[in-house]
C-alpha cells in the first residue's frame, strides 16, 4: 500500500475494460453522493473504446491509471496501492450506487469499529427485449438512512461464506487495515477472485450487511454471471479454503463435513446445468457425474449425464 499520509475518508476503485458506454453513469453515482470526502481511482485495463483520461476533466477528485489488459484483480490491486483513503469502496464501471450509500456505510463504520467490511444488497438491472436499460433513478431509493445490520448476513461470516452467502463487490466498503492484512486480490485467479477476497477478509474481521439494497448490478453479456469456463472455479476455491482454514470460523462457528460436501455437489450440478444449455456437453457430463456420485439430486443428475450423450438434434427438441 502507498506510504503517503492518509488525507481522505473514502477511495473508490473502478476497474474498467471497454466500458466507456457505462462508466460516466457509474462515476456520476459517486459524485452525486451526499458524502463528498472521496477520490475516484479509475484503472483503465487495456480499453480500446475511448479516451479515459478525459474523465479527469469531470472532477478534480478523479484519477485515471492505465494497464495493458492485466485483469481485474491486478487493476483493483493497483487502485488500492495508490488509494489515499482510510476506507476503500469498489464499483464496477457498468454498475451504479444508490444515493446515500457512502453516507450510510461511513456512519456505520464509525459506530462499529470492530467491523472491517460493510456491504449491502443489490438489485439486478436487466435490459428490456430491445437491449435498453430502465433509467437508474427509476429503480433506486435513497439509502442514507440505513443504519441496521441484517443479522443473518452479519458477524464472523467465514462459515456462511463457505455455504454460499453472497457479498456483492460493488456494495462493499473495506477498512484499509483489512486490505493491508489480506494483501490484495489473487492475480492468478480469473474467476471467483472476489469470493477468495471475502473469504480472507472473513478470517480477520467481522463483516456486516446493511439491511437494504445499495447498488444496481447491470446484467448484460459481459457480466460476470454470464462468463463460463470449463473449470469449476468455485469448487477449487472451496477445497483450497478447507485445506487452509478448515470448516470452523474464527468465532467457533463450524460447518459439518456432510453439509460442505453437499454444497460442493450443488455447485457441480449448477456448473453442469449452465454448460449443458451453453452446449458444452463434455464439461456438463463431468459436472453432473460429480453431483450424481455425491448423491445430489441423483436421479436428475443421472438423467442429465444420459442427456449429455444424446445427439444435438434430441437436445434441441428438448429446448
Amino acid at each position: 500500500m502507498a506510504n503517503e499520509t492518509l488525507s481522505l475518508r473514502v477511495s473508490v476503485i473502478i476497474p474498467v475494460r471497454d466500458g466507456r458506454a457505462y462508466i460516466d453513469e457509474a462515476i456520476a453515482s459517486v459524485l452525486s453522493q451526499s458524502f463528498q470526502d472521496v477520490e475516484i481511482v479509475v484503472i483503465n485495463d487495456g480499453s480500446t473504446d475511448g479516451d479515459y483520461d478525459a474523465l479527469c476533466a469531470t472532477d478534480p477528485r478523479i484519477r485515471v491509471l492505465h494497464l495493458a489488459g492485466n485483469g481485474v484483480s491486478t487493476a483493483r490491486n493497483l487502485g488500492m496501492q495508490v488509494a489515499r483513503g482510510e476506507l476503500i469502496a469498489f464499483l464496477d464501471a457498468d454498475d451504479v450506487w444508490f444515493p446515500g450509500k457512502l453516507a450510510a456505510q461511513v456512519r456505520y463504520m464509525e459506530a462499529h469499529p470492530e467491523v472491517g467490511v460493510v456491504f449491502g444488497g443489490f438489485l439486478k438491472w436487466e435490459a428490456d427485449p430491445g437491449g435498453a436499460f430502465a433509467p437508474a433513478a427509476s429503480l433506486m431509493t435513497d439509502c442514507s438512512s440505513l443504519d441496521r445490520a441484517e443479522a443473518s448476513r452479519s458477524g464472523w461470516l467465514y462459515t456462511r461464506l463457505l455455504m454460499g452467502l453472497l457479498v456483492g463487490m460493488n456494495t462493499a466498503m473495506v477498512r484499509r487495515s483489512v486490505v493491508q492484512a489480506i494483501g490484495g486480490f489473487n492475480v492468478s485467479m480469473r474467476q471467483a477472485e472476489d469470493y477468495d477476497f471475502w473469504l480472507k477478509a472473513s478470517r480477520i474481521a467481522e463483516m456486516h450487511a446493511l439491511d437494504g439494497p445499495v447498488a444496481l448490478y447491470r446484467i448484460h453479456k459481459a457480466s460476470a454471471m454470464h462468463r463460463l469456463a470449463p473449470g469449476n472455479a468455485l469448487t477449487t476455491l472451496l477445497h483450497a479454503a478447507r485445506l487452509r482454514w478448515g470448516l470452523r470460523g474464527p468465532n467457533g462457528d463450524s460447518v459439518s463435513e456432510a453439509a460442505f460436501e453437499r454444497r460442493l455437489a450443488q455447485i457441480h450440478f449448477d456448473h453442469g446445468y449452465a454448460h449443458f444449455w451453453d452446449g458444452s456437453r463434455s464439461v456438463a457430463r463431468h459436472s453432473f457425474y460429480r453431483a450424481m456420485r455425491a448423491r445430489y439430486r441423483p436421479w436428475r443428475s443421472a438423467a442429465y449425464v444420459a442427456l449429455c450423450s444424446l445427439p444435438d438434434m434430441v437436445k434441441r427438441r428438448l429446448q
